[in-house]
């Protein structure tokens, strides 16, 4: 068991590291910005599909919009030429850290921010979804894994751990920007 955390602390460790240098230079001064007001806006770019099947690249938009009582927001994702439309709202909850995406169909998915960015891991219909959202003063990357639960295996002992292993199926990233408030407006 001592092994095992052994090597996951150092798996840690290594990838803190390498995203250390990204951090002081690329992320927005976290003191000055707050979410998800100072990222409200517009954001387009493409969607990259990953699967066994190859890779589709689709256009993307997602609108993070605000609304009059500070609790909820607009979020908004639209894909595809005929601009496919999931029309969500991003409530706030009393943990300024906690959010709720709620799909306005009961389905409310949780989420929480650290680092710039939005993080949220459900499982629906035998599938383990992790979505990250990371935000910047210009763009935002957004990225979607999909795990499907019946492709897991196990490995370890009971002196060294027991691992369930999820590989991913489909992964989608897009680096999206923000549109400048003259070409919201437009």
């Amino acid at each position: 068991m001592k092994k095992a955390v052994s090597i996951l602390s150092i798996l840690i460790s290594l990838s803190s590291c390498d995203g250390h240098k990204k951090q002081q230079t690329d992320a927005p001064n976290k003191a000055s910005l707050a979410f998800p007001q100072d990222y409200l806006g517009i954001y387009k770019g493409h969607l990259e599909i990953t699967s066994s099947n190859g890779t589709e690249k689709i256009p993307m938009e997602f609108h993070l919009l605000d609304a009059p009582d500070d609790t909820s927001y607009g979020y908004k994702i639209f894909y595809g030429v005929e601009r496919d439309e999931r029309s969500y709202n991003l409530v706030r909850t009393q943990n300024k850290n906690l959010f709720l995406i709620d799909e306005n169909n009961g389905i409310v998915l949780e989420g929480a921010f650290a680092n710039n960015t939005l993080f949220s891991t459900y499982k629906v219909m035998g599938n383990l979804l992790n979505t990250t959202e990371k935000f910047y003063k210009d763009r935002m990357e957004f990225t979607v894994t999909l795990a499907r639960e019946q492709d897991t295996s196990i490995t370890g002992t009971a002196e060294s751990a027991i691992v369930k292993n999820y590989p991913i199926s489909i992964m989608q990233t897009a680096t999206l920007l923000k549109e400048k408030k003259e070409e919201q407006q437009q």
